[in-house]
């Protein structure tokens, strides 16, 4: 188990070397920004276990507007109903069919399919509730795919890593969104390729990376486009395809890069010394430090009208860039609360945010109205 645990930390290495900030002038877009409005929420610090929320990883909203939310320390998946009500519990932690031992990330199918990716089976935990049964995709040759979403019923989409080794100090990290059935872990279509140069003596220790759910961000708008961006401090690039790997659009802004500051950078390497704690490891390596910069992109997702939501990293408020079908920057948006560790889930069906690290010192899920675009 400790060797897949070190090949999966090695898999997260930091995926940019540092680099400068850039003189250019920027003008903002769209400084006129749109304003996203909080509905309502669930979770309560105390009370009732069943709206105690443990440590929320991901939220999602399924076709029939109820609210999914996958707790890593409970091991389990909460449903609640589009008004907030509590409705059932799915898994729990184990090692058995259908149980969670570190849960990272879930993706809800078309027909009900539930597929939770965890780190510590090394494998894809498929929930069929119609049917009461449970699947797994374990037989991956490295680590099971990350970001991952649904294509149709049949299949999901999701970026598989492969690292080819270069020298004592350097590697490549190889990250390819691709096409994927329920039945099988062999890729049935690669949609792009994306090497990058890495050195062993860096690592990013960020709670939107490293053991957050990797480096890679995908998407989709549930009507056969998908969407893929990797997370860099240097690069904001999208690309989007469709499901049989057609190319429908690039895009790409020139965001400068933003400094972290001393209190940011501290604060991510005891954030991943907690991560990695939570799994058993008790030290990050003597040579890793965090990424200096803060990353690009940070979170996707498209709205009921197909319009995709880049979410930035580079301001102290969630900030959104939000482009069109044919991938043109149409316009933006702001959350108007301050922090850099919202999360949001922006799908057709409805929108979600939470905090991975809230003031309050406990979770809560917010529903959101996203405004509409003129």
């Amino acid at each position: 188990m400790f060797k897949y645990l070190f090949l999966t930390f090695i898999s997260c290495l930091a995926i940019s070397l540092y680099s400068g900030c850039t003189d250019s002038q920027w003008a903002e877009p769209f400084p006129d920004r749109l304003t996203i409005t909080v509905l309502d929420s669930i979770g309560i610090e105390t009370g009732d276990s069943c709206y105690v929320l443990g440590s929320i990883v991901d939220v999602e909203v399924s076709s029939s507007g109820s609210i999914l939310l996958l707790d890593q320390s409970a091991c389990c998946i909460r449903e609640f109903s589009p008004e907030g009500t509590y409705l059932a519990t799915l898994s729990r932690r184990g090692n058995g069919p259908g149980e969670l031992l570190y849960p990272q990330e879930m993706a809800l199918l078309p027909d009900g399919k539930i597929i939770v990716r965890d780190m510590l089976k090394r494998s894809l935990v498929i929930l069929d509730r119609s049917e009461e049964s449970v699947s797994e995709l374990a037989d991956w040759s490295y680590i099971s795919p990350e970001a991952i979403v649904p294509a149709d019923s049949r299949h999901f989409a999701a970026c598989e890593t492969e690292i080819e080794i270069l020298n004592s100090q350097q590697f490549l990290l190889i990250q390819k969104p691709s096409l994927y059935s329920l039945t099988d872990t062999a890729q049935e279509l690669v949609f792009h390729s994306d090497s990058v140069m890495m050195s062993v003596e860096t690592v990013v220790s960020s709670p939107t990376g490293l053991l957050g759910g990797g480096y890679a961000i995908m998407a989709t708008d549930g009507d056969g486009r998908l969407f893929y961006t990797r997370k860099s401090s240097t690069e904001y690039e999208i690309h989007c395809w469709d499901i049989e790997g057609n190319l429908l659009f690039y895009a790409t802004l020139e965001i400068p890069t933003v400094a972290k500051t001393p209190q940011e950078l501290l604060e991510e390497t005891e954030y991943m010394k907690m991560q990695l704690a939570s799994m058993g490891l008790n030290a990050l390596p003597e040579t890793s430090e965090p990424d200096p910069y803060h990353t690009l992109i940070v979170g996707m997702g498209v709205d009921k009208c197909g319009n995709l939501w880049i979410q930035r990293g580079t301001e102290e408020k969630p900030v959104f860039d939000i482009f069109n079908n044919d991938g043109e920057h149409i316009g933006s948006a702001e959350f108007p609360r301050c922090g850099r560790h919202w999360k949001f889930s922006i799908s057709p069906n409805g929108s979600l945010v939470w905090n991975l690290d809230p003031v309050s010192g406990f979770q809560k899920v917010y529903m959101l109205e996203l405004p509409e675009i003129n």
